[in-house]
């Protein structure tokens, strides 16, 4: 009897975290990608940033992150790359009569910028990625030849990280109540 009732609060559980998952993939609207002037650009450009499918006259959110260049920490004993990634910008602007937007942003520093504009009524979300390399300034090296356009992007998404801890939470608590369950038939 306590092994069924810990079999079924195990599997209630799963069930409880199965359909939220499911809820939020459903309910969650995709980003599609929006559009930038220029994907690779030197230190200090300015590129334009626009999108579509937002409700006309809609507040838009645009916010830009940053992941600076991978830095490899020699002698320390790190092995692999350290990505640090902040918001450096946000900022809101409206959507146009035919639900489409366009504003300019400066961009900084060298590294990877995300650009991602959330519709405030719509929850519609479009992200664009702009690359700002210094060799792309006037007389560098290379020409500003882009010799990463066809590189796919395979970053984690966060919504992975929640429902990844929420499973090892469900698993533990199984775990958990199995053993309990085993203490008390000893």
């Amino acid at each position: 009897m306590k092994k069924t009732a810990s079999a079924l609060v195990l599997a209630g559980s799963l069930a409880f975290f199965g359909a939220g998952a499911a809820n939020a993939v459903q309910n969650y609207p995709a980003p599609t990608p929006g559009g930038v002037s220029d994907a690779t650009v030197a230190p200090g450009a300015t590129v334009t940033f626009s999108g579509s499918g937002f409700i006309p006259g809609e507040a838009i959110r645009v916010d830009v992150d940053y992941d600076n260049a991978p830095v490899v920490v020699p002698g320390t004993g790190v092995n692999g790359v350290i990505i640090l990634a902040e918001l450096v910008n946000t900022f809101t602007t409206n959507a146009d009569a035919q639900g489409g937007f366009s504003t300019a942003i400066t961009l900084g520093e060298a590294g990877t910028y995300t650009l991602t504009a959330t519709g405030l009524e719509s929850g519609k979300v479009v992200t664009a990625v702009v690359s700002v390399d210094p060799s792309f300034a006037e007389g560098a090296g290379n020409g500003g030849a882009d010799n990463d356009a066809d590189l796919a992007d395979t970053g984690a998404d966060s919504a992975m990280l929640l429902w990844g801890a929420a499973g090892i939470v469900a698993v533990g608590a199984g775990v958990a109540s199995v053993a309990v369950a085993r203490r008390k038939n000893a």
